[in-house]
């Protein structure tokens, strides 16, 4: 009977308030496509800073002397070895087609021999992929008998690494100061919806009804709320998404679509954040009604 109830309740607050309620349904949409949006920014800012970096970590070059059992072996020392996602073998004949396309010169037609390097290019993966451990992969690659030299960029490697981490750092600085400034808008567009049904709130008070029957209502119209809101955010960041898509300006390597994770928080924190907002309102009501 009170499940009932507080449905049939729920669902008449919303019908009687239309207004304020599509009014804290468009605030919610609000709050949400800027938190969606802004974490989008971070993941993708990331992203493009990332692909400053190679394909890969590090080069290994080869004695132009290593024979075919020395370079199969080396592949399988490199494969085992721990961090290591992705390893691709470069002929010395791949090596003089990198730097044709890379410099315009053919350097077949400039010397009589081919004086370029066979070589291993390795990635590691993201949790290895510090400066220490790929140094000392490279040392241990170094003391190997067919390898003739170790390429690695630490510099670079410690610049970008040092850019991300205070892209990390200020994100999580600028994403928490809207999240709060969110919070405080909603709330207060929430509060204007309660306050719209103050007389429904007395009434139902008079007549004796508990905390519980009066609160319940109002908790189901936030969820509802909240749940609206958070479907019309992921509606426009993926309509912002696909209008930079096909504008051509530039590519998105993270949308929306791809991170079901990203959608589920915000529903989550939609339906939180109206659910929670509303029922603080209308316990801050009951005290004048009391």
């Amino acid at each position: 009977m009170n499940l009932r109830y507080i449905i049939r309740e729920g669902f008449t607050g919303i019908n009687r308030a239309k207004m304020p309620f599509m009014n804290a349904v468009f605030s919610v949409t609000i709050a949400l496509v800027l938190v969606g949006s802004g974490v989008l920014f971070v993941d993708n800012g990331l992203s493009y800073i990332g692909n400053l970096q190679s394909d890969y970590d590090l080069e290994i070059f080869l004695s132009d002397d290593s024979s075919i059992e020395q370079k199969q072996e080396l592949g399988m020392i490199i494969t085992e070895y721990p961090g290591i996602i992705r390893m691709d073998y470069l002929s010395k004949d791949d090596a003089a087609r990198i730097f044709t396309e890379e410099f315009g010169e053919d350097v077949l037609a400039l010397l009589d021999d081919n004086p370029l390097p066979s070589s291993f290019r390795v990635t590691f993966e993201e949790s290895y992929r510090t400066a220490d451990y790929i140094q000392a992969f490279s040392m241990a690659m170094s003391a190997l008998d067919p390898v003739d030299d170790v390429k690695f960029q630490k510099d670079f490697f410690d610049k970008v690494h040092g850019i991300m981490n205070s892209i990390y750092f200020i994100a999580a600085g600028t994403i928490f100061l809207i999240i709060l400034s969110t919070v405080f808008l909603t709330a207060s567009n929430l509060r204007m919806m309660i306050l719209g049904q103050y007389e429904s709130i007395r009434t139902t008070r008079l007549i004796g009804a508990s905390d519980f029957l009066v609160k319940a209502p109002f908790f189901l119209e936030g969820a509802i709320l909240g749940f609206i809101g958070s479907v019309f955010a992921v509606l426009i960041i993926a309509g912002i998404e696909l209008s930079i898509v096909r504008s051509q300006f530039f590519d998105l390597p993270v949308r929306i679509h791809e991170y079901p994770q990203v959608i589920l928080g915000l529903f989550i924190f939609g339906v939180s954040l109206s659910s929670l907002g509303v029922l603080k309102a209308v316990r801050r009501m009951l005290r004048f009604v009391s």
